[in-house]
């Protein structure tokens, strides 16, 4: 076979691989560069003469890690991430439960209003959030964070979780029911084991959500110990006369780095769980 017939029987196949080059490329190039330019200095990242660091340092890494706020910043994201996600399953698992089991009236149509504040700009819902929390004497709180986050991703949660209470069948809750389950025990030892890749699907969007979020806490924080990550490194950003694009890109890699490894721990369930939920 010369190489005129193989490029015509599998031009196809050749055509989406060089698609996927090239896409591939143009995702992985602003990574790449990125995490090159955290070993290098200020100015070398305008020589455009060397792609790769001429000194290899460590300098960035240890002035952001050394930085004694950093830290507290890293423990505000875990803290009001974390509460957030635990509140965000609990309340999209019972409604779930209740949009997927109870046939109540204009059920469909709640579900569709719920979705309505995903379609919403953040940055519109900061004015609003700031005057309500203002009232409440909520302002620059953790309790105000955590609202704000779970509040953002119970609405996907609720469909999600609606999808997968939808595929369970009846049959099983009636057996338990008869067995003399409880309610909490028809949830926690019947229901959730078997949407456990749902829960595990909401878990990881509310994460993402919590972790990189910034108008919110933007707006409804004023002090220095009740920054994120993310709102540090817009300060860090916006303080400099002259951007320091190696340091700014470690504290973004650095900030990254926690959500990356669990999104790839859970990469083909967070997938099946969509994909599931989708279908049932």
């Amino acid at each position: 076979m010369n190489l005129r017939s193989f490029l015509y029987k599998n031009s196809t196949q050749i055509m989406v691989w060089f698609i996927i080059v090239i896409l591939f490329v143009w995702v992985l190039f602003p990574l790449i560069w990125t995490f090159l330019s955290t070993f290098k200095q200020p100015l070398e990242v305008y020589d455009t003469s060397s792609f790769l660091p001429k000194e290899w340092s460590l300098s960035n890494y240890h002035e952001v890690v050394s930085d004694d706020n950093f830290f507290r910043f890293f423990i505000n994201s875990l803290f009001i991430t974390t509460v957030s996600t635990i509140l965000a399953i609990v309340c999209s698992v019972l409604g779930g439960y209740a949009f997927a089991r109870y046939a109540f009236r204009f059920r469909h149509i709640l579900l569709l209003i719920l979705l309505v504040p995903r379609i919403i700009p953040r940055a519109s819902l900061t004015v609003p959030l700031y005057m309500g929390f203002a009232e409440l004497g909520l302002l620059n709180s953790y309790t105000a964070l955590i609202i704000s986050y779970t509040a953002t991703a119970v609405p996907m949660g609720v469909w999600i979780m609606s999808g997968f209470f939808k595929g369970v069948p009846k049959a099983l809750e009636e057996a338990a029911i008869v067995d003399g389950a409880r309610p909490w025990q028809l949830m926690w030892y019947v229901l959730i084991p078997i949407t456990l890749p749902g829960i595990l699907t909401v878990s990881i969007f509310s994460i993402r959500e919590g972790w990189n979020e910034f108008p919110f806490v933007l707006t409804l924080t004023t002090s220095t110990e009740m920054r994120t990550l993310p709102y540090q490194l817009y300060m860090l950003s916006d303080s400099m006369g002259i951007q320091n694009w190696p340091l700014v890109n470690t504290f973004s890699l650095m900030t990254i780095i926690p959500i990356l490894i669990v999104y790839l721990m859970f990469e083909k369930k967070v997938v099946n769980g969509i994909v599931s939920g989708s279908v049932k």
